[in-house]
């Protein structure tokens, strides 16, 4: 039922928490829980539960501070360091993420993508709290990356678990225009990225560590070519794949931000999409818990 409890029985302990479901593909919004204070240790296996039911999760009405925030991202793991976001002076393992202002809509739009898949072990999953956030507009998309491998037929699912997927650190700058071999002045930078990170491979199909449901581990941003493939293969195919993973409401949710609000989600089975179509101040503080598990 859409605005239940969990159920319970005579042999499962009552559980403190309340969820709804946001839609039938994945996402569901938590109450009663108070996130500012340490959680006990059965409130936390809840919390673990619930993230692999659900792969994202929405908190409203939580008053975290910058400490707070660390504080519950320690408790699910190691604070993962974060090279290309700025950091919120003050707070080692928390980032600001700030946008918009003024007249013009916002230019940080990155699109779909897996954060840090790029690197031989990914974020585990990510922290991010609304400080000041505009009234309407710069929503964020989540996709079920589980649902659309289970979307696809039987054939291109065989096809596709045969595959590897090169991701490259240097893709989303090249293609999204933010920087360019043109320009003398990206060459340098685009030298040190790949000085520390160098490509990796990752197989197109992954099975989840802990629920063991097979999911696509694709990424627009940063999935530069199928290993063995010709370019126009690779292209044709991750083409596919990318619309077939993100443009279907199906396999997706959408979260509405309001100051407070904080979402934790699974980055390892999960694709999410900021939209940019705000001109009002967005301000939003990001924890990310590093990983522990190679895709595989």
């Amino acid at each position: 039922m859409a605005n239940a409890m969990l159920k319970t029985t005579e042999k499962e302990p009552a559980r403190a928490l309340v969820l709804r479901r946001l839609t039938g593909a994945l996402g569901a919004e938590v109450g009663g829980i108070d996130l500012s204070r340490p959680l006990s240790p059965s409130l936390k296996a809840e919390l673990d539960q619930a993230i692999l039911e659900h792969s994202v999760l929405v908190f409203r009405n939580q008053s975290l501070s910058p400490t707070q925030l660390k504080q519950l991202g320690h408790q699910f793991g190691e604070i993962e360091d974060e090279p290309f976001i700025p950091k919120l002076e003050g707070h080692k393992g928390v980032y600001l993420l700030s946008g918009a202002g003024g007249a013009r809509l916002t230019t940080q739009n990155l699109h779909w993508h897996v954060d840090h898949s790029y690197r031989e072990i990914p974020s585990y999953g990510t922290f991010l709290y609304a400080v000041d956030v505009p009234e309407v507009g710069g929503d964020t998309m989540f996709a079920s990356m589980s649902k659309a491998y289970e979307a696809l037929s039987p054939a291109m699912q065989r096809i596709a678990e045969g595959l590897v997927v090169i991701h490259d650190v240097l893709q989303y700058g090249l293609q999204a225009g933010h920087m360019s071999l043109a320009r003398p002045e990206f060459i340098g930078r685009l030298q040190g990225m790949r000085s520390v990170y160098p490509q990796i491979e990752h197989p197109l199909v992954c099975t989840h560590p802990e629920t063991g449901r097979k999911f696509l581990y694709i990424n627009p941003a940063w999935a530069a070519g199928i290993k063995g493939m010709s370019p126009q293969e690779s292209q044709a195919l991750l083409s596919f794949l990318n619309v077939h993973a993100t443009q279907q409401p199906k396999l997706q949710c959408r979260v509405r931000w309001e100051n407070k609000t904080l979402v934790f989600w699974d980055n390892r089975c999960v694709q999410h999409s900021p939209i940019a179509d705000y001109t009002d101040a967005r301000v939003m503080h990001r924890v990310a818990i590093a990983g522990t598990w190679r895709p595989a």
